[in-house]
Protein backbone atom coordinates (compact mmCIF):
# COMPACT_ATOMS: atom_id res chain seq x y z
CA UNK A 1 0.00 0.00 0.00
CA UNK A 2 2.78 2.19 1.10
CA UNK A 3 4.30 1.61 -2.75
CA UNK A 4 1.27 2.61 -4.36
CA UNK A 5 0.54 5.77 -2.24
CA UNK A 6 4.18 6.68 -2.79
CA UNK A 7 3.81 5.74 -6.88
CA UNK A 8 0.73 7.88 -6.59
CA UNK A 9 1.98 11.23 -4.82
CA UNK A 10 4.90 10.81 -7.44
CA UNK A 11 2.92 11.00 -10.71
CA UNK A 12 0.60 13.88 -9.42
CA UNK A 13 3.81 15.57 -8.30
CA UNK A 14 5.16 15.96 -11.69
CA UNK A 15 1.73 16.06 -13.33
CA UNK A 16 1.55 19.26 -11.09
CA UNK A 17 4.78 20.42 -12.15
CA UNK A 18 4.81 20.02 -15.43
CA UNK A 19 1.01 22.02 -15.56
CA UNK A 20 3.18 24.75 -13.29
CA UNK A 21 5.42 25.16 -16.06
CA UNK A 22 2.65 25.51 -18.96
CA UNK A 23 1.41 28.75 -16.78
CA UNK A 24 4.63 30.18 -15.86
CA UNK A 25 5.14 30.14 -19.43
CA UNK A 26 2.53 32.20 -19.95
CA UNK A 27 3.72 35.80 -19.61
CA UNK A 28 1.48 38.98 -20.07
CA UNK A 29 3.22 40.54 -22.84
CA UNK A 30 3.17 44.90 -22.35
CA UNK A 31 4.50 47.10 -24.54
CA UNK A 32 5.96 50.16 -23.99
CA UNK A 33 4.36 53.75 -24.36
CA UNK A 34 5.57 53.86 -28.05
CA UNK A 35 4.67 50.86 -29.62
CA UNK A 36 1.14 51.73 -28.30
CA UNK A 37 0.82 54.97 -30.29
CA UNK A 38 2.49 53.46 -33.26
CA UNK A 39 -0.46 51.09 -33.21
CA UNK A 40 -2.66 53.53 -32.19
CA UNK A 41 -2.27 56.04 -34.85
CA UNK A 42 -1.88 52.62 -37.22
CA UNK A 43 -5.21 51.76 -36.51
CA UNK A 44 -7.08 54.99 -36.04
CA UNK A 45 -5.44 56.71 -39.23
CA UNK A 46 -8.90 57.03 -41.07
CA UNK A 47 -11.65 57.03 -38.12
CA UNK A 48 -13.44 60.00 -37.60
CA UNK A 49 -13.04 61.79 -33.89
CA UNK A 50 -16.31 60.37 -32.27
CA UNK A 51 -14.34 56.76 -33.61
CA UNK A 52 -11.17 57.88 -32.51
CA UNK A 53 -13.02 58.47 -28.89
CA UNK A 54 -14.72 54.96 -28.77
CA UNK A 55 -11.82 53.08 -30.11
CA UNK A 56 -9.79 54.57 -26.97
CA UNK A 57 -12.42 53.65 -24.44
CA UNK A 58 -12.76 50.43 -26.20
CA UNK A 59 -9.10 49.89 -25.84
CA UNK A 60 -8.72 50.94 -21.98
CA UNK A 61 -11.10 48.88 -21.08
CA UNK A 62 -9.09 45.81 -22.55
CA UNK A 63 -6.20 46.84 -20.57
CA UNK A 64 -4.97 44.18 -17.76
CA UNK A 65 -3.74 45.83 -14.68
CA UNK A 66 -0.17 44.81 -15.08
CA UNK A 67 -0.16 46.84 -18.73
CA UNK A 68 -1.67 50.13 -16.56
CA UNK A 69 0.93 49.37 -14.03
CA UNK A 70 3.86 48.98 -16.69
CA UNK A 71 2.77 52.41 -18.84
CA UNK A 72 2.55 54.02 -15.17
CA UNK A 73 5.64 53.27 -14.17
CA UNK A 74 7.44 54.23 -17.50
CA UNK A 75 5.48 57.66 -17.46
CA UNK A 76 6.74 58.44 -13.89
CA UNK A 77 10.29 57.31 -14.99
CA UNK A 78 10.22 59.83 -17.72
CA UNK A 79 8.91 62.58 -15.73
CA UNK A 80 11.36 61.84 -12.83
CA UNK A 81 13.97 62.50 -16.14
CA UNK A 82 12.38 65.83 -16.83
CA UNK A 83 12.62 66.86 -13.27
CA UNK A 84 16.15 65.74 -13.17
CA UNK A 85 17.10 67.79 -16.57
CA UNK A 86 15.36 70.84 -15.69
CA UNK A 87 17.18 71.22 -12.32
CA UNK A 88 20.07 70.66 -14.23
CA UNK A 89 19.15 73.10 -16.72
CA UNK A 90 18.53 75.42 -14.04
CA UNK A 91 22.01 74.77 -12.37
CA UNK A 92 23.56 76.22 -15.02
CA UNK A 93 27.21 76.25 -14.83
CA UNK A 94 27.10 75.18 -11.26
CA UNK A 95 29.19 78.47 -10.04
CA UNK A 96 26.15 81.22 -10.15
CA UNK A 97 27.47 82.79 -12.91
CA UNK A 98 25.69 84.20 -15.59
CA UNK A 99 26.65 83.40 -19.36
CA UNK A 100 26.92 85.24 -21.60
CA UNK A 101 24.61 84.76 -24.92
CA UNK A 102 25.63 88.28 -26.88
CA UNK A 103 22.59 89.58 -26.16
CA UNK A 104 24.02 92.42 -25.27
CA UNK A 105 21.84 93.03 -21.97
CA UNK A 106 22.65 95.07 -19.45
CA UNK A 107 24.22 98.44 -19.08
CA UNK A 108 23.52 99.86 -22.76
CA UNK A 109 23.47 103.17 -21.64
CA UNK A 110 27.16 104.30 -22.64
CA UNK A 111 28.08 107.50 -23.13
CA UNK A 112 24.85 108.98 -24.81
CA UNK A 113 23.57 109.53 -20.55
CA UNK A 114 20.60 108.40 -19.94
CA UNK A 115 16.78 106.58 -20.82
CA UNK A 116 16.88 107.62 -24.58
CA UNK A 117 17.79 111.15 -24.17
CA UNK A 118 19.15 111.61 -27.45
CA UNK A 119 20.20 114.33 -29.82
Amino acid sequence: MKTTTLLLNSMLALALAGIGNVYAAEEAQVQTREEIRAQHREETAGMTAEQREEYRLQKQTEMTAEQRAALRAEKQKAKAEQRKNKAANKQGSGNGAMLRDGSGAGSQRGSQGGMGMGR
